[in-house]
């Protein structure tokens, strides 16, 4: 097994520029054998060509033998940066993409304009509570109390969407309650709050079900292999 490298567009997480990076790509290291598919990761690293600060992170996915390089990951499962340190969400393939991108975009405008990240969040923010959770009101405070007061939301989610309403003080604001996209002036710490809140609702939404159905099957296989019957 050998490394390898390769070029992608990527926003530089240091400096946000949009820059194409050359990754050195370890070989892939195995972890596992589910149903007949290595599984493994590989660790990818490199230097942004525009501040020249050096970027790590890790892959985990298929592997698939190739003549000429060996091992390879050929199915990327999950993708992070390990440093400098980001969001565990990014290109997550447990997340849809109309969520992923919107979550993203006010990532990289967090520093230049908070006001304009928090524009972004709070759409995305009612744009799951309709989705998700089926909830449809004529104001995003209305959508947050219904959200606040479901019995099978764990209250760590329940306390931080309602803090929401509070620290933007969104009832109160006109354009943030009713127009949720729209570039209006942010509490301080709001639009940082308001990331930390989708990625607390991505990972229950999205990422922990995904976790517990491979555990599930991941289980069934021991059970089946035991004789015994399956979880349902």
């Amino acid at each position: 097994m050998i490394n390898h490298k390769t070029i992608i567009n990527m926003i530089c997480p240091h400096c946000s520029t949009a820059v194409k990076l050359e990754w050195d790509i370890t070989a892939p290291l195995q972890v596992q054998e589910t149903d007949g598919k290595k599984e493994g990761i590989e660790i990818f690293y490199g230097e942004c060509p525009n501040c020249d600060k050096l970027v790590i992170g890790m892959q985990n996915g298929i592997l698939r033998f190739k003549q000429a390089s060996g091992w390879e990951i050929d199915k990327i499962v999950s993708e992070n940066f390990i440093y400098p340190k980001t969001n565990s969400f990014q290109n997550s393939i447990d997340i849809p993409k109309q969520y992923l991108e919107d979550y993203e975009e006010a990532i990289k405008v967090l520093s230049a304009s908070p006001k304009a990240s928090a524009a972004l969040t709070r759409r995305l923010l009612q744009n799951i509570l309709r989705e998700e959770f089926n909830i449809s009101e004529k104001s995003l405070a209305k959508e947050i109390e219904i959200f606040t007061n479901k019995t099978d939301i764990p209250s760590y989610l329940t306390d931080a969407v309602d803090a929401v309403r509070q620290v933007g003080n969104i009832a109160a604001h006109p354009s943030k309650d009713l127009s949720t996209g729209e570039i209006v002036p942010v509490e301080k710490g709001e639009a940082e709050w308001l990331i930390e809140v989708i990625e607390q609702l991505f990972d229950f939404v999205f990422i922990q079900p995904k976790k517990l159905e491979k555990r599930k099957q991941e289980l069934n296989l021991k059970l089946d292999k035991l004789g015994k019957p399956q979880m349902k």
